[in-house]
């Protein structure tokens, strides 16, 4: 069984929350806001194309463009493994 530390060690990739806000800013990928409802997102994430499907299928924001897939993460100041939806995922493998 996979841990919540040994699924963000091995797909959580890097902080791009800079990266990304300056690709929604001059347009080159689309706002978060664009994907159904409004989202808070606190920070984005690079993340492997695995994590990136687990976490849509969580409703969570995923943006894939430029050849990344970007997790907008929906809380801050704690741990990602932490998080309750990297537990869900995490419960969902038993």
């Amino acid at each position: 069984m996979i841990t919540e530390q040994e699924l963000v060690q091995n797909n959580v990739l890097h902080n791009q929350s800079t990266v990304v806000a300056e690709l929604i800013k001059s347009g080159t990928i689309p706002d978060e806001s664009l994907y159904g409802q409004w989202y808070e997102v606190m920070e984005w994430w690079l993340v492997t194309p695995y994590l990136a499907r687990l976490l849509k299928e969580e409703c969570e924001v995923v943006i894939e463009d430029c050849g990344c897939y970007w997790w907008g993460r929906q809380s801050t100041g704690q741990a990602i493994k932490m998080d309750d939806v990297i537990s869900m995922i995490v419960r969902s493998f038993e």
